[in-house]
């Protein structure tokens, strides 16, 4: 697996937890991984005002994600160059330094010429959704798709280097409606520090009304449960000790953390086709 590569492009730092396990996986078994981050997160919010101020939160989460790939053995971690565009409303949304205010060529550019860098086999970004519908994953799932489609193109973004056509293009299917589940039930235990705000619970109950997400590969990666635990705990300024993450407890770990599941966007998968565990082109 010397040869192969994988390109997971996602839109801040820790939005990579939902494939922390397979790039593990992928690292361990020989494949080279390459992580690009669209923005470095710079309007989250601050978990604890000890570890980051507004100012200076673009430097700790940038390097928080490089200490939480460094707990998998991911050394290439590449960051665009736009900014945090915020929750969907915010006047963030309109700054036009913003990934969301991004021209497309702007950022489909940046992308191809990594793609053509690196040269991946598959590609892993977020859902058309972004998971819950912010602005920057659902930017960062449109522009990858973009790219992916581009960079073969021998006629597109012609400065961005010679031409590569990977092979396969994923997105994640975790789905908000697991999420949604996992919170609900930790609600029900007692062991969330507050009630849910209204406007989540909403959305939580909205997602639990609708059908799973469409899943075409299962991998199983409870063995790296604790790795992906380490590396999550890395991205400290957004994750306190009261986050999800740290109460999730022991009985459902596994379900949390042991499994990620993905949609194949390329090539389609055949129609009926069940889905199936692990990628059967590393087999």
């Amino acid at each position: 697996m010397k040869n192969a590569h994988v390109l997971a492009v996602y839109g801040h730092p820790d939005d990579e937890g939902q494939v922390t396990g397979t790039l593990a996986n992928l690292i361990e078994r020989g494949v080279g991984v390459t992580l690009v981050c669209a923005t470095r997160g710079e309007v989250g919010e601050i978990s604890d005002t000890a570890l980051s101020t507004p100012e200076t939160l673009w430097y700790t989460r940038e390097l928080e994600l490089r200490a939480s790939m460094a707990q998998i053995g991911l050394r290439d971690v590449r960051f665009l160059p736009f900014r945090d565009s915020g929750m969907a409303g915010t006047p963030e949304n309109d700054d036009p330094r913003s990934l969301h205010q991004a021209p497309e060529a702007a950022v489909v550019g940046e992308l191809v010429g990594i793609i053509r860098d690196v040269r991946p086999s598959a590609v892993f970004t977020w859902d058309p959704t972004g998971g819950y519908g912010h602005p920057d994953h659902i930017a960062t799932h449109r522009h990858t798709v973009a790219a992916f489609d581009a960079a073969g193109d021998p006629e597109a973004y012609p400065a961005a280097g010679e031409p590569w056509a990977s092979e396969r293009l994923y997105w994640g299917s975790f789905g908000m409606k697991r999420f949604a589940g996992i919170f609900l039930e930790l609600e029900r235990r007692g062991q969330l520090p507050e009630a849910i705000d209204p406007e989540r619970r909403e959305r939580f109950v909205k997602a639990m009304a609708e059908p799973d997400a469409p899943v075409h590969v299962l991998q199983d990666v409870r063995a790296y449960a604790p790795l992906k635990r380490a590396a999550a705990a890395m991205h400290r300024s957004q994750f306190g000790e009261n986050s999800i993450f740290a109460r999730i407890p022991a009985d459902l770990r596994d379900q949390f953390f042991g499994e990620e599941r993905f949609f194949q966007a390329r090539p389609e998968w055949p129609a009926g086709k069940p889905a199936q565990q692990g990628f059967d082109w590393l087999e």
